[in-house]
């Protein structure tokens, strides 16, 4: 692996010729249709393409049931004065917000079970949900939210957390970004309070060379300043790895930003370095920099849910 310090890192933010907004929420329109065609982009000569191609059609399906989604959670103006005040998440991850509309999303993307090609802890788990009580699938949810996932349940899991990440997209996709203020800490999502999956350094003006992390539950992109840790926010022992160029995983967009203080990393790309990057599945398809970087003894500082929850 190769190394670069974080001192040439900070500053850059400086450069922008606006304030950098607090959040940048996602386009619920184009959201999973562009995270589809980036993994299917990424399938060709990947070790993973299996897994990848897959991923991609579910969030074929993710762009069709957040087409006939029709219930986004919406706050009152208690949750907006609480998030303004106290810097408190505005929609947490709190099943108490749910209706019967995420599983109906659920149900949507359980269809997929009519693909030929499909392993059989997939159809498994397609199974087990399709039998499941409304208030089973209900605690599911609760258990995916606060991060109690099952070793032996990670299958079902993979299609829990694709539900709710079409609910909690598209109801950030509806909130009013000229409201929101960071949150403390500043390292999660102002939106639902997730620790970021990845970061992505701007490409497009007004915003070139500015970092913001990527939430992998709603999607939202937030600001926070480059050579930072987002799990601890130490400055003072930052550096970037990536991987070797004789590496026949190299992505040269993508490194990893590991801190010292915490021996956490976080992946950060360059949209400048590959247009049309999308954090979600680009993060997913660079698994070879989390081995890399696991094997030098660094930690994520948060795991991607479908990293963690592979089909078989």
């Amino acid at each position: 692996m190769t190394a670069e310090d974080g001192a040439s890192e900070r500053g850059r933010d400086a450069g922008t010729t606006v304030p950098p907004p607090a959040v940048l929420l996602p386009d619920s329109s184009l959201l999973f249709d562009r995270r589809a065609k980036r993994l299917a982009a990424w399938v060709d000569g990947h070790p993973m393409a299996g897994y990848l191609e897959f991923l991609s059609r579910l969030a074929e399906g993710q762009q069709r049931a957040a087409a006939a989604f029709h219930s986004p959670i919406r706050p009152g103006e208690a949750e907006w004065h609480r998030h303004q005040e106290h810097a408190m998440p505005l929609l947490p991850r709190d099943t108490r917000a749910l209706d019967e509309g995420w599983r109906n999303v659920l149900a949507d993307l359980l269809t997929i079970r009519s693909a030929a090609d499909l392993p059989a802890p997939t159809r498994q788990a397609i199974d087990e949900l399709a039998a499941q009580s409304a208030a089973d699938l209900d605690a599911r949810a609760f258990r995916f939210l606060h991060g109690q996932v099952h070793p032996d349940k990670l299958a079902a899991t993979l299609f829990v957390a694709a539900a709710l990440q079409v609910v909690w997209s598209l109801s950030a996709a509806a909130l009013d970004p000229a409201r929101f203020q960071a949150t403390l800490p500043f390292g999660v999502c102002p939106v639902c309070g997730s620790a970021p999956v990845a970061a992505t350094i701007l490409a497009a003006d007004p915003l070139e060379g500015v970092r913001y992390l990527y939430c992998g539950l709603c999607a939202t992109l937030w600001y926070y300043p480059r050579a930072q840790c987002a799990l601890c926010e130490s400055d003072k022992a930052i550096a970037y790895l990536a991987l070797d160029r004789n590496d026949r995983l190299l992505n040269d967009h993508v490194k990893g930003e590991t801190c010292g203080e915490c021996r956490s990393y976080l992946k950060i790309m360059d949209e400048a370095k590959s247009p049309g990057t999308e954090p979600f599945a680009d993060d997913l398809a660079t698994i070879g920099l989390d081995l890399r970087l696991a094997e030098a003894g660094w930690h994520r500082a948060a795991a991607n849910p479908f990293l963690m929850a592979s089909p078989g």
